[in-house]
Order: C-alpha cells, then sequence, then structure tokens
C-alpha cells in the first residue's frame, strides 16, 4: 500500500455506498475547514457566517443574518455539493481509463474541474452577492479544492475500486 493510499486507509471498504459516504464527507470536512480559514482571513467571517454565506446562494444576501436556520441550510448545501462532486467522480472512476493512472493527478485535475465549475457555471447563477475578480482568491482557492477536494475523492475511491478488501459490517 502506498503512503498517499495509506492516508485514507480507513475508509477502505468493499461496500460502493461506503466509499461513496466516506469520499464525500472527507472532501466536505476538508473543504469546510479550509473556506473557514479563508473567509476569515479574507473577509473576516467566522465559521458560522461561512455556513450562512453558503446559504445565500439560495436566499441572498439576508441568509448572513439568518440564524441557526441558514447555518443548517448552509451546511446542508455545502456537503451536497460535496456528495454531487463525489458521485461524479466515484461513477465515471470505472469508465475512464485515466483516472485509475495517477489517482493524485486525476484527483488534482478533478479538483481543478470542481473549482471551474463552482466558480465559472454555478455561483454566477445563485444569489451571492458578487464581488471584483481576486486573482490570490482564486489561486487559493484552485488549489485547495485541488488538494483538500478533489484529491481525498480520488483516493478514497481508488481504494475502494482497486483494493479487495471484505466489509464484514453490517
Amino acid at each position: 500500500m502506498s503512503n498517499t493510499t495509506s492516508l485514507f486507509g480507513f475508509t477502505r471498504t468493499s461496500s460502493p455506498f461506503k466509499a461513496f459516504l466516506w469520499s464525500g464527507l472527507v472532501a466536505g470536512i476538508l473543504d469546510s475547514i479550509a473556506g473557514v480559514i479563508v473567509y476569515y482571513i479574507y473577509f473576516g467571517l467566522n465559521p458560522l457566517q461561512v455556513l450562512q454565506f453558503i446559504a445565500s446562494g439560495i436566499y441572498g444576501p439576508n441568509a448572513i443574518n439568518g440564524g441557526t436556520g441558514m447555518i443548517l441550510i448552509g451546511t446542508f448545501f455545502h456537503f451536497l455539493i460535496a456528495y454531487v462532486c463525489a458521485g461524479i467522480y466515484f461513477v465515471l472512476f470505472p469508465k475512464i481509463k485515466a483516472l485509475k493512472n495517477s489517482k493524485v493527478t486525476s484527483g488534482l485535475i478533478f479538483g481543478l474541474g470542481i473549482w471551474l465549475v463552482m466558480n465559472l457555471l454555478v455561483l454566477p447563477y445563485t444569489n451571492i452577492p458578487k464581488s471584483p475578480f481576486d486573482l490570490s482568491l482564486a489561486i487559493v482557492g484552485i488549489v485547495w479544492h485541488m488538494v483538500l477536494v478533489g484529491v481525498p475523492i480520488a483516493l478514497i475511491t481508488w481504494e475502494h475500486y482497486t483494493t479487495k478488501t471484505v466489509d464484514n459490517s453490517v
């Protein structure tokens, strides 16, 4: 077992559903930690405000003052997106040979794709308040999505599809 794989070895399972759950959960948690740190540094937002900011994609700028309800909605949408990304990779992995060739490179490219899709195709059509382009924030966001979202999804998915394990849990 390689060092990169053993990092997520605790997620090893023969159950496709459990592997999918692990990949979305790990990517969602790592993404939220990065988001909280970056949005604090760039905008002074606390962790709860970051979740309210996510909810503003649906509910607009007033979500930042929306209390517990908006925090829960932001959390829901954050993990929904993480699971959609994990699901896409999980479904594509057995169909695209290139994903099997280099798990880390595939994950980095997938993470870049996630950032591009979210920032160019999804976020512009949400109710999140528009802001000017910030190159340093974009670079930080790209790197965090490549390393903390794409790579964990790729490693956990690769582990599921390439490792023969017996999952005796119910």
